[in-house]
């Protein structure tokens, strides 16, 4: 890498190897920006997520779901004859 005329050429031909690189540092910089970014608001987005079929109601909003707030839903059974 370094043996580029001007950028025009470098953007032309850059290998896969190169291009991935790119990608992957350009994804690596947006992440720790959310990253910073949450952790101002104290949002932890390392955390692992919640499984979300296990909660409702308070336990959802506290999670940031709100399952069974708002609106509300209600859980019918299905009786078979």
């Amino acid at each position: 890498m370094g043996n580029w005329k001007n950028y025009d050429q470098l953007e032309e031909e850059l290998s896969i190897d190169e291009l991935l690189a790119t990608l992957d540092a350009y994804r690596k910089q947006k992440r720790d920006e959310r990253k910073f970014l949450a952790a101002l608001q104290g949002i932890d987005i390392d955390r692992e997520p919640a499984d979300i079929v296990q909660l409702s109601g308070y336990e959802a909003a506290q999670e940031g779901f709100g399952i069974g707030m708002g609106l509300g839903h209600a859980v019918q059974e299905v009786v078979s004859s």
